[in-house]
Formats: C-alpha cells, sequence, structure tokens
C-alpha cells in the first residue's frame, strides 16, 4: 500500500504529470478510471457494497503507488455524495452523526503515523472481523458499550486511511435492523464525511492533488451518473436478494484482502 512518506515533498519527481493525459496510452488510464468510477457507484448504490474495491482495483493498476490511497478518497466522493443526496431521507443520523465523529479522530491520527503500521498485519485483521461480522447467522448487532458508532467510525475511518479501505461499517450495520434504503443512506454520509476528512488529512501532509484534477473531475460526474443506473437497480431488488449480494460483496472484499495480505507477508 502506499505511504505518506512517499507521497509528500518529492511526490511531483515521483509522478509523472502527463499519467492522466488524453492521448495514447496515458488516455486509457483516464479512461479506466473513470470508467470504473462508474461502475463502483453502480455497485454502491445498487447493493451498498464493492464500489471500494473496484476503485482500487483500478487505481492500483493505472496510477502511480504514490498515489493510489488519496486519489482513492477522491474519487470514492461522487459515489458516495450522489447516494446521499438519493437516499436523504433515510439517514439514521443516530449512527452517521457518531460514526463522522469517530472518523475525524482517526483520519487526524492516521494521517500521520500512515507510513509507520504493517499493511499485512492490518489487512488480515479487518478480513477476518468482515468475515465474522457479515456471516453471524441470525445476530443484530446490540453492543454494551456507550457510543459505539463512535468507536466503529474511528476504527473504520483508522483503516480506511492508512489502508484505502476500512470496511467495518459495512459489516456491522447488516445487524442493525435497517432496512436497504437506510443502510444506502446512512453509509453514504458517513463515508462521504469520512472521504472528506482523509483528502484535508493527506493535504496537510504534503499529497498535491492538483496534477489528478482531470480525472477527479470526470470521476465524480461518473459517479452521480453510476449512482442513478444503481438505484434503479435497486428499487427492482428484493431485500432478501439485496442482503445476500451484500454479504457476498464483503466476502469476496475480505478475501481479496487475506490473500494479498499472506501471499506479501
Amino acid at each position: 500500500m502506499v505511504r505518506l512518506a512517499a507521497v509528500r515533498a518529492p511526490v511531483k519527481a515521483r509522478i509523472n504529470m502527463n499519467v492522466l493525459g488524453i492521448s495514447g496510452e496515458l488516455g486509457v488510464a483516464l479512461y479506466a478510471i473513470v470508467a470504473g468510477s462508474f461502475l463502483a457507484a453502480v455497485s454502491n448504490a445498487a447493493f451498498s457494497s464493492g464500489g471500494a474495491m473496484i476503485v482500487l482495483a483500478v487505481t492500483s493498476t493505472v496510477l502511480p503507488v504514490s498515489a493510489v490511497v488519496p486519489i482513492h478518497s477522491t474519487l470514492l466522493i461522487g459515489s458516495t455524495a450522489s447516494r446521499a443526496l438519493v437516499f436523504r431521507q433515510h439517514v439514521d443520523w443516530r449512527i452517521a452523526g457518531p460514526f463522522l465523529a469517530g472518523s475525524i479522530v482517526a483520519v487526524v491520527i492516521g494521517s500521520r503515523i500512515y507510513f509507520e503500521l504493517p499493511d499485512s498485519v492490518i489487512g488480515i485483521a479487518i478480513a477476518l472481523v468482515m468475515l465474522i461480522a457479515i456471516w453471524l447467522p441470525g445476530i443484530r448487532w446490540r453492543p454494551r458499550f456507550r457510543h459505539p458508532w463512535v468507536i466503529v467510525g474511528f476504527v473504520h475511518s483508522l483503516l480506511s486511511t492508512l489502508f484505502a479501505y476500512g470496511a467495518l461499517l459495512h459489516a456491522v450495520i447488516l445487524h442493525t435492523g435497517l432496512k436497504r434504503r437506510e443502510i444506502l443512506g446512512t453509509m453514504a454520509v458517513a463515508l462521504t464525511g469520512m472521504s472528506l476528512f482523509k483528502i484535508a488529512g493527506y493535504t496537510i501532509n504534503g499529497f498535491d492533488y492538483r496534477p489528478f484534477a482531470t480525472v477527479i473531475v470526470l470521476s465524480v460526474i461518473a459517479a452521480f451518473f453510476g449512482t442513478w443506473v444503481g438505484k434503479r437497480i435497486n428499487d427492482r431488488v428484493s431485500e432478501r436478494t439485496f442482503r445476500l449480494v451484500f454479504r457476498i460483496l464483503v466476502t469476496v472484499t475480505a478475501v481479496r484482502l487475506l490473500y494479498v495480505n499472506l501471499t506479501h507477508s
């Protein structure tokens, strides 16, 4: 994964400023990222999961490694913000508000220690947490400690700041009793706020987003169209099918995390 040490002052020297050009094979990178953002928005709006993995897979293939994690957050903004707008009437602020409170603290800490923690240990840990949480049979999540969503927001956002993908919220929210539109709206607000915090954190720590302005703008536009398509898929999907697809997508993400971190540890 990317380290902040690699994206501080030397970032301009490390990143080909023309990597997102519109011509030749460099143009392919731009089109691939925009297409990935569209597909991520479709997946997120339809099933509330899978989008972050799509974006991560595409960016890690076509971008310099020093740019993947910081750019990952900006590309998800279009998907999550458009979803928050579409499902705004279904947001559960009892979850989203505390999540964001924990998130901002986590990003402040995570953006400073980003380059000091081992990727493999955290990646394996979150994959196991996801698998356990998402497949607990017939159990609703009723934590006995105070302010549980502050803790979820902190842990999810810390992992996301360090390794691009947190996924804890995806796993536990399915056991809250919320319906699918409430899950979609609540997650969208929580993740949009987290992404904004992360962008601020990376910027403060020296990452320069200006070379990527074109792809960010086009990806945000593509994500709004993707959300429109995904919402129509969501309207035609039953609650049972939604939850099954949600579980499958989270499981695929977790298995991928395990494989990547076990084979590179």
